[in-house]
């Protein structure tokens, strides 16, 4: 065909003119390792994005989810138990049994588990993220991309230097971090790093009459850099971080009123119906304070008095993390191989508390006491490069082992308050001034097993889980390229997987009358966790073993020896597993049932052994296209980089709620394309000027099942279940987290004037589309688009420096996750992102 050979030669002779005839202003090039080699940005054929570790400090981006408001079609964000990592519109839903979409690498270690994506940012070099599947060299779960994250270390021969920076903030907001590094001898060099961070939040809590968000991080990394020839170093890493949390930055936003629930939930559960007569009665204030900005009306799992300490669970909405890390790379050049070993550690424990409810009334809590540790080796022989035949080829080996125990309590007595609901509410035909209390009832359990016909003194009851995951996993990868010519490469990939998992997922019953380490085999205990909410004791005990063949393939054709154009076409498979949804019936129940009669053992009336057949996942896969283009432009004052790109998943790892629980699914296939442009220009020997965007197309091409909204499931309780007569189609439905456009445009100015004193200034500007936050697809629960604007300036001498800086500065107040309130239908709340931020940082050089 005539039309793109005319296209193309065009688009050549445009960049070849805007390379010969401007001005010789350079910018600095730009090396990563996405290729497991060192290379300039420009000859990597892949869509990446590459953040120096001094723009990560100067712009204020402490954690992963600030991060991701500068990279195209990224999403991080942090919530209840969860962190929601999507790229491209694909990441994993709500599910602690799923491993990420998005893999991260610190260092080259792998950390496939959410949490680890919060440990805040300690001296780091530089960010590569990778988007699309990257099953070859980085290997596992990465069907939607990869982070590598490139920690600083101090060479040998370098001198003694250091830096520390003390930033004041909004909020009684304090950061201390610096480093301290250089030889200690002629082969050997060190480096130590440390952070501390703190600040009061950024939401208002109306009813504890505090702050949320309250946070406290600390941590430190000591490097050892070791070169005992020419041939041979070794580079050992350790660093711990922790990180505490108080409150959680989530408000009820819409909170429904008396006349909506009428209308749309006539058939609302008593649970659901009681939680909106209580706080209508006794917290009326939850609807006004539910339309201010950066507010929240919640208990935090205290109830009805702080001073009281924490009403149920065990421990009031809040985190405790401590994350450790440890790597150590050993690099030998052989006489035409370099032989690379990365031998890596990585645990991680925290102990959560949800206010699971959202509410100023207690209801609903949470607790989660989780514990991971995993081991990897790989091995790895790479050629020097230049090459007519290069090749990277190696090993790879991880073991891990995740343990949880997770508590969640039911205060079905509402901290007291249900004593004065009237019974007409419940049982009609009483006067409305006669209460439940009235009759002894102190618990709206025990009111639903007196209508049964039976008797149940308890008013919390609970389920206690522990889920125990044991992982390994194997695989031998290689690339090699073939060098045709300067204008022509080929790349050739195949990586070949096998993985084991071996699960232990254990669940029993309890309430407050008991020890709740031990299970409570009370019958109407039993009937009411599994008629209202889909709970059984049980006791799962499986195993799964999978293996997969990976291949990539990419071409790459120099136009100019400044212009590279790519094609490439890879396949990726994220490993299936085992629930961990602490909900879910047996196997050989019906949803909701409970077959037991009373005095009779759980055993004899099913097989509490014998799991449904949700309980397992299978691998996801994908197949991407990927073509694309990296332009120097300007003689080498700007680079212009773009992608175009096809993705297709099949068996879609999906979180779906089936009227009483959520279940786990391969149920859905997704369809992605979109262009991502990436440009960076050195506008002037003082201004720098950068700017990305992203156009995303990403839909459910076939998700027949798809979670029920709470309307769907009010009207049919079993919605999307067997027993259920609809279901909830999201067939050609947008994907979660997939703005259609997001951008970013940032500006940095730096001037010499007086005597050697530099005058800075930045200002980014970050846009997101909305998007879907919900599994469901709910409208209520789309988030609006939003634009963040952060401002930066100050002065700078030989070993000082001064900044005023502003993040957020028009105090939009960005909504990251919208969900269903659990406790009332109909309801949603929110997670709230950071507001405006003022503040002063004052560096000292040595």
């Amino acid at each position: 065909m005539l039309y793109p050979s005319i296209r193309r030669t065009g688009m050549v002779m445009l960049i070849s003119l805007a390379s010969s005839t401007a001005p010789a202003r350079q910018l600095e090039e730009v090396i990563v390792t996405a290729q497991k080699r060192a290379q300039s940005l420009q000859d990597v054929p892949i869509s990446v994005s590459a953040v120096q570790g001094d723009k990560l400090q100067d712009a204020g981006i402490p954690n992963m989810a600030a991060l991701a408001d500068y990279v195209p079609n990224l999403h991080i964000s942090s919530v209840a138990v969860n962190t929601e990592i999507y790229m491209r519109g694909v990441g994993s839903g709500n599910n602690q049994g799923f491993e990420q979409s998005v893999g991260m690498y610190i260092d080259g270690v792998y950390m496939g588990r959410g949490r680890q994506y919060r440990a805040g940012f300690l001296d780091l070099e530089r960010i590569e993220v990778l988007r699309g599947p990257q099953g070859t060299l980085f290997g596992r779960n990465t069907v939607a991309g990869a982070i590598n994250v490139i920690t600083a270390s101090s060479r040998p021969g370098d001198e003694l230097s250091g830096d520390v920076a003390v930033s004041l903030e909004s909020h009684d907001g304090a950061l201390v971090e610096g480093q301290l590094g250089g030889s200690l001898t002629d082969n050997l060099a060190a480096r130590l790093a440390f952070k501390y961070r703190e600040t009061d939040g950024y939401v208002d809590n109306a009813f504890l009459n505090d702050s949320e968000g309250q946070l406290e991080e600390q941590g430190g990394r000591l490097t050892l850099v070791w070169a005992p020839t020419d041939q041979l170093e070794l580079n050992f890493k350790y660093s711990r971080m922790e990180f505490d949390r108080v409150g959680a930055p989530a408000a009820t936003k819409l909170y429904l009123d008396p006349v909506s629930r009428d209308q749309l939930f006539p058939n609302a559960t008593p649970f659901a119906a009681a939680a909106y007569y209580l706080t209508d009665t006794f917290y009326p204030e939850v609807v006004e304070q539910s339309t201010r900005d950066f507010v929240t009306y919640k208990d935090n799992g205290f109830g009805q008095s702080q001073a009281d300490g924490i009403g149920i669970g065990r421990n009031p909405d809040s985190s405790d993390e401590e994350y450790d890390n440890a790597v150590l790379q050993l690099d030998y050049d052989f006489e035409r191989v370099r032989l690379t070993s990365i031998t890596g550690y990585s645990a991680y424990r925290y102990i959560d508390g949800v206010d699971a409810d959202w509410l100023p009334l207690q209801f609903v809590h949470r607790d989660d006491d989780q514990e991971f540790e995993q081991f990897s080796q790989e091995i790895r022989f790479t050629s020097p490069g230049d090459e007519f035949f290069d090749y990277v080829a190696g090993l790879y080996y991880e073991r891990s082992d995740l343990e949880f125990d997770r508590l969640v309590s039911l205060d079905t007595s509402f901290d007291g308050l249900f004593e004065s609901v009237p019974v007409n509410f419940f049982l009609p035909g009483f006067p409305d001034e006669v209460s439940v209390g009235d009759f002894g009832f102190s618990s709206l359990a025990q009111l639903i097993a007196f209508s049964e016909g039976g008797s149940y003194a308890g008013e919390i009851p609970g389920r206690r889980h522990f889920y125990e995951l044991e992982s390994e996993s194997w695989a031998a990868f290689g690339q090699v390229t073939f060098n045709f010519s300067e204008t022509w490469q080929l790349n050739l990939g195949l990586r070949y997987t096998e993985e084991t998992k071996d699960v232990r997922s254990t669940q029993f019953l309890v309430d407050e009358l008991g020890n709740q380490d031990e299970p409570n085999f009370d019958y109407w205990l039993g009937f009411i966790q599994a008629q209202f909410f889909n709970n059984y004791a049980y006791d799962y005990d499986e195993d799964r073993e999978t293996d997969r063949w990976l291949p990539s393939a990419n071409l790459q054709w120099y136009a100019t020896p400044d212009s590279m154009f790519y094609l490439s076409l890879s396949q990726g498979f994220k490993s299936g597993g085992f629930t961990a949804a602490d909900d879910g019936e047996p196997g050989g129940l019906e949803l909701g049932s409970w077959p037991c009669i009373e005095g009779e053992p759980v055993q004899d009336c099913y097989d509490p052994t014998l799991p449904n057949e949700d309980f397992e996942f299978d691998d996801e896969e994908v197949d991407a296209l990927e073509i694309g283009g990296k332009h120097t432009l300007l003689n080498g004052g700007m680079t212009l980089n773009w992608a175009a790109f096809y993705t297709r998943y099949d068996n879609l790892q999906t979180a779906i709620f089936n009227g009483l629980s959520f279940t786990v699914k391969n149920a859905a296939e997704s369809e992605v394309k979109g262009v991502e442009v990436d440009l960076l220009w050195q506008a002037t020997d003082n201004l720098r000027v950068g700017a990305n965007a992203a156009y995303l197309d990403a839909t459910y091409r076939d998700f027949a099942n798809g979670p029920c909204t709470a309307i769907q499931v009010d009207v049919d309780a079993f919605c999307g279940s067997p027993q259920g007569f609809t279901s909830n189609d999201l067939s050609g439905e947008p994907t979660l987290y997939a703005s259609d456009y997001s951008a970013a445009l940032f500006f940095d100015y730096a001037r010499l004037f007086g005597d050697g004193l530099e005058f800075f200034a930045g200002l980014d500007i970050n846009y997101r589309d909305e998007f879907n936050s919900s599994g469901d697809n709910d409208p209520i629960d789309v988030l609006d688009a939003f634009t963040k604007v952060n401002l930066r300036g100050g002065i700078r001498g030989d070993w000082w420096e001064v900044m005023l800086y502003g993040r957020n500065v028009f105090d939009e107040e960005v909504l990251m996750q919208g969900f269903d309130t659990p406790a009332v239908a109909g309801s949603h709340s929110n997670f709230i992102d950071e507001g405006r931020i003022w503040g002063g940082r004052i560096k000292a050089r040595f």
